[in-house]
């Protein structure tokens, strides 16, 4: 009988990846920004968060001013206040990864962004040579960005000696389709020379299983009538939401089959079509069956 294990990627294996897709890290660049990374919209997008940030935490600290009981800063004007308590642009950045200005760093970090979105839409399924046991493989967000920041260590991107005190950045990135696509497609291949393949398991009809479960504690909970109904109208509102996006037409929101097919017809997730393309077969968990959300395949 197969058994099926769950746990965290080792450091070990998770490196192997990590350090693969750095490699590729030249390749992304030409692909995406093929006159130069400065001049391209993820470096915008990149140096654009980055002013926020610091704008805000400006703005924090100026609040903190008019919060203070020193008289002294209460009456300074606010450009000499933020000279003497705040860290300019370049401090507050340099123990955020990546730093500023920094190219390959930053394409190195938005590729493993698109990671963390494969890991985050499902496991890596790895079977054991002379074992019948499946493992399941999460790549947790913390585990990446630790070992990201041991290889940035290893190229002298960062100092070895402060690596401990780097985070990475809250970044989001609004990718063109294609380009994500090829990206993701580089990944898969990755993995697939790891002999891994993908257990996709799409949020939103996790989600929808989610409040089915809901809805059938709500029904026997001892809940005042009102606040039950409340409650069940919002559970029906979030899966009609859902659905409403691949359909204009009514659909029974506990229609489960219906829904199910609906999102085989209508959804289009690169993700997947990267993987189909890399490995000539479907990720399991897809086409998406509803044992895939009611049998223990649920993340949940």
């Amino acid at each position: 009988m197969i058994a099926h294990v769950f746990k965290n990627l080792s450091d070990q294996r998770m490196k192997t990846i990590l350090q693969k897709m750095y490699s590729e890290v030249p390749r992304v660049m030409k692909m995406l920004a093929p006159e130069g990374w400065k001049k391209s919209k993820y470096h915008k997008q990149i140096q654009e968060q980055q002013q926020h940030a610091h704008s805000e935490y400006l703005t924090d600290i100026l609040a903190g001013k008019k919060q203070s009981s020193c008289v002294n800063k209460q009456l300074m004007d606010e450009v000499t206040f933020i000279n003497k308590y705040a860290l300019n642009h370049e401090e507050y950045h340099s123990f955020q990864y990546p730093g500023l200005d920094q190219d390959e760093q930053e394409v190195f970090f938005i590729f493993l962004l698109l990671l963390c979105d494969i890991s985050e839409e499902g496991d890596l399924l790895y079977q054991q040579t002379n074992q019948s046991d499946i493992i399941h493989y999460y790549l947790a967000y913390v585990d990446v960005e630790k070992i990201a920041l041991e290889i940035a260590g290893e190229q002298e991107h960062i100092p070895k000696d402060d690596i401990e005190y780097f985070l990475f950045s809250d970044f989001t990135i609004d990718w063109d389709e294609m380009e994500r696509f090829n990206c993701l497609q580089l990944i898969f291949k990755i993995l697939q020379a790891e002999e891994y393949i993908w257990h996709h398991i799409d949020d939103e009809l996790q989600h929808i299983a989610i409040c089915y479960h809901e809805d059938h504690y709500l029904a026997y909970s001892a809940l005042p009538f009102y606040e039950k109904s409340l409650r069940q109208h919002e559970i029906i509102k979030t899966i009609q939401q859902y659905v409403s996006k691949y359909q204009d037409s009514w659909l029974d929101p506990y229609d489960f089959d219906a829904i199910i097919a609906l999102f085989n017809r209508h959804k289009i997730n690169y993700a997947v079509l990267a993987y189909v393309h890399c490995y000539q077969a479907f990720p399991v968990g897809y086409p998406y069956q509803v044992y895939h959300y009611f049998d223990g395949y649920s993340k949940e």
